[in-house]
């Protein structure tokens, strides 16, 4: 295994396309890696990682290679090569099952919760959503199957709680006592606000969804120690409401994206409204949804703005809104990520 080798095999672990037998002797050479080499990366330093990996490989080699003044004869380029990759093989997975067996993978924060010795654990064994009313005055609402941990008394600076499964969260807004939600694969951060948490049994993809407030979602793991934080480019997302994002364990990727039918948010728009237009400027009833929605709406061309809009909305759904907008100024929409383009209809 050359130094060109294992770059292009970590060149391969960073767009995921090792096998499953690359993967795992990728991160047994990453578990040779001590503290102070991981504390010295940054995420993305991919240089930095290559030569760290390199270097603390040659120096196991160096250590377990026989130096004999007795062995005269070179051994051929072939067996050096299978003397090397083996010697790699045992130094690399000695160290990391020595890495793993004294360090978890999780967060610290989950572990130190998780280690508490007051937490109730409540199980909703019925066939109909089952509410919790916690100290704080927050509710969960728990579906069929769900667990939620919790303490009998939050913490002063911070109150936490795990979920296995799906929960409606209404959370009581304090600032000063943020609202960690920890399950399986991610935390997920708040201080007053609505969302709903569910877990895939199947696939322990997890999906967050917002109704009200602001969610940072994270995953939950030691970043520190992970190869893949360190070449991965994001490990959290902000959601506000009406957007949601789907964790996927297998390659630490969230996707980002509106949930299927936005509702009005509460707060965010005038008393009365009645969603009927007289010859309004496009841009103004654009501006009008994305108060009453909290969505990003972005006009591609230009012309477009020049429109005015006439008729009754009222009544209809986001996305039905913007189809009656659309044909009346012959132009189409899609959603991208957490934004909608509006386009121009190409004439034929």
């Amino acid at each position: 295994m050359s130094r060109e080798s294992l770059r292009l095999l970590l060149e391969r672990y960073q767009q995921n396309q090792c096998s499953a037998e690359e993967k795992l002797m990728i991160e047994k050479l990453y578990g040779m890696l001590d503290k102070e080499d991981l504390d010295e990366i940054l995420p993305n330093e991919f240089d930095t990682i290559e030569q760290k990996l390199w270097y603390n490989i040659s120096q196991q080699i160096s250590s377990a290679t026989p130096n004999s003044p007795s062995l005269t004869r070179r051994p051929s380029r072939k067996i050096s090569q299978i003397i090397w990759y083996a010697a790699a093989v045992i130094a690399a997975f000695t160290l990391f099952t020595t890495y793993l067996f004294f360090h978890d993978s999780k967060s610290p924060e989950y572990l130190a919760f998780r280690a508490a010795s007051d937490l109730v654990a409540k199980k909703n064994n019925t066939r109909s959503p089952l509410a919790i009313q916690l100290e704080d005055g927050s509710k969960v609402v728990l579906q069929p199957g769900a667990i939620l941990c919790y303490p009998l008394h939050f913490k002063p600076a911070k109150r936490e709680v795990s979920l296995q499964g799906e929960g409606y969260f209404l959370i009581s807004k304090n600032p000063h006592r943020p609202f960690f939600v920890y399950n399986k694969s991610v935390i997920t951060r708040v201080v007053g606000t609505s969302f709903i948490i569910k877990t895939n049994q199947l696939t322990d993809q997890t999906e967050v969804i917002v109704k009200t407030g602001k969610v940072v979602v994270c995953t939950n793991e030691n970043k520190s120690l992970s190869l893949k934080h360190l070449l991965n480019k994001a490990d959290q997302v902000v959601l506000t409401p009406n957007q949601k994002t789907i964790y996927h364990p297998d390659d630490e990727n969230f996707e980002t994206s509106l949930v299927p039918d936005p509702i009005l948010i509460a707060g965010k728009y005038p008393q009365k409204v009645t969603g009927q237009f007289d010859d309004v400027p496009l841009l103004t009833v654009l501006n009008e949804l994305q108060q009453l929605y909290g969505i990003s709406i972005v006009v591609k061309n230009p012309e477009l703005t020049k429109n005015n809009f006439t008729g009754d909305i009222s009544g209809q759904n986001l996305y039905k809104k913007l189809d009656l907008i659309c044909h009346t100024i012959r132009a189409y929409y899609e959603i991208s990520g957490t934004r909608i383009i509006i386009k121009e209809k190409k004439q034929h």
